[in-house]
């Protein structure tokens, strides 16, 4: 969630931007390169890579992303086969995005860093760094993205660019991180300011809608107003329990609703992550372990209603990511350590189907993002250093961890970032949170 607790008109640009290729949709060899790289998508149907968003555990090297082979039919499953080392140390990195984009140029935050990295993976055995950007002339420190059907990325920023103060705001740009239009969270009449913290989001652009939360993460020392009086391990961060509503067409704030009330009384604090269901329902859960239902998203009268808590409310555990899958939300939850699959058939009434511990040494899970064609899903720790694939039964939701997904001769599940060299050097062990599968195979 936050910087402490990985315990966290013209845009500010440092582009090395090439020209971009149109909208991949299938895979062939040219989006591969030629020979043994190349994927033939009459044998395949897993997507044959995962993504694994790095940074260097001393912060005396560059951070990277790491590109492993996940192709499970692979003599080399599980290998890192290729990293991108991105020339900047210490940016903490956080979010990716969560699903391959179409275009195949991904967004990858360094949140320490107040920086985000646009990757070239086309080539995802050759990934390039095309470009990076921090902040708008309004806008600074952004944190998640999500795809719009036009190819453009509507990305939260959590604070003004001016004395990185909130509110923070939305913000429209091109692949290539050049700005569209932004709009402010700012609400008048919430005289609390420190309440509007753009965090995640998603768009429902077949009702012309965005849904975004407000969670406060804590900015780094560096860009701390005294306002805040944080340090960079310490700060005591505001709870919030607002979601926003917009109008994708326009990027105008239509409301802002509070998570009401739960029975323990605070699992509706610190939203986290909205989520589309099947059925067209929305969900949004929250740190604190909470999920919420939103109704009437497009109408003039949108509410949500409490209808779950995990295992960590209550307790000083951070439910994290989740990710929708068929009719099932899973659920990362560190308190186990592992993963919930409610099946959300009924939106009003979740019934919990599956139940995924892992070992203790795989504490903290934080992130989770899908494999689609394969039902499976890449689960990390928040800032640690390992990497797991749990298996999900399409029909039951049955949570089951991939045994062969591993290192040569390991004797545990799971591929080790605490390791003395890498494709791209000998820069020691790293630690990791966003992740996520691709090619998208058609």
């Amino acid at each position: 969630m936050t910087a402490q607790s990985m315990k966290p008109k013209r845009i500010t640009i440092l582009l090395l931007i090439l020209c971009l290729s149109p909208t991949t949709q299938r895979i062939t060899d040219a989006t591969f390169g030629q020979g043994q790289h190349a994927v033939d998508t009459a044998t395949v149907t897993q997507s044959p890579y995962l993504f694994v968003w790095t940074g260097d555990d001393d912060e005396k090297d560059s951070d990277f992303l790491a590109v492993i082979d996940a192709q499970p039919s692979s003599s080399t499953y599980g290998e890192i086969v290729a990293t991108l080392s991105v020339g900047v140390k210490a940016t903490s990195p956080h979010h990716t995005e969560y699903e391959f984009p179409a275009g195949s140029i991904l967004f990858a935050n360094g949140w320490g860093a107040g920086r985000t990295f646009i990757i070239d993976l086309k080539n995802p055995r050759e990934p390039r760094l095309v470009g990076q950007f921090s902040r708008t002339p309004d806008y600074g420190f952004p944190h998640s993205f999500a795809r719009l059907p036009n190819g453009n990325v509507l990305v939260t920023f959590q604070v003004k660019s001016n004395g990185y103060e909130p509110p923070g705001g939305m913000v429209e740009l091109t692949a290539r991180g050049e700005v569209v239009r932004a709009s402010s969270a700012d609400v008048p009449g919430i005289e609390n300011k420190k309440l509007l913290w753009p965090y995640s989001l998603t768009v429902l652009p077949q009702i012309d809608r965005v849904v975004s939360t407000s969670t406060e993460m804590g900015l780094p020392r560096w860009a701390s107003p005294r306002s805040q009086g944080s340090s960079k391990h310490e700060h005591t961060l505001t709870d919030t329990n607002l979601i926003q509503i917009w109008s994708l067409k326009d990027l105008r704030l239509l409301a802002t609703i509070p998570l009401p009330p739960s029975p323990n009384g605070k699992a509706q604090l610190n939203p986290a992550e909205p989520r589309l269901l099947p059925d067209g329902n929305l969900y949004v859960n929250t740190f604190n372990c909470g999920l919420y239902r939103v109704v009437g998203l497009d109408g003039s009268d949108p509410k949500a209603e409490f209808v779950y808590s995990f295992p960590g409310a209550g307790t000083k555990f951070e439910c994290g990511v989740p990710v929708v899958l068929g009719k099932f939300w899973i659920q990362t939850d560190p308190s186990l350590p592992g993963l919930i699959a409610l099946d959300v058939s009924n939106p009003a009434k979740p019934v919990e189907v599956s139940r995924l511990i892992f070992e203790k040494r795989f504490e903290n899970t934080h992130w989770v993002a899908a494999d689609r064609s394969a039902a499976r899903v890449v689960v990390t720790g928040n800032n640690r250093s390992w990497v797991l694939i749990a298996n999900v039964d399409r029909k039951t939701g049955k949570l089951t961890l991939d045994e062969s997904f591993r290192g040569k001769g390991a004797e545990h599940p799971g591929i080790d970032f605490d390791r003395p060299s890498w494709p791209h050097g000998t820069t020691g062990k790293g630690v990791v949170h966003g992740a996520l599968f691709g090619p998208t195979l058609k």
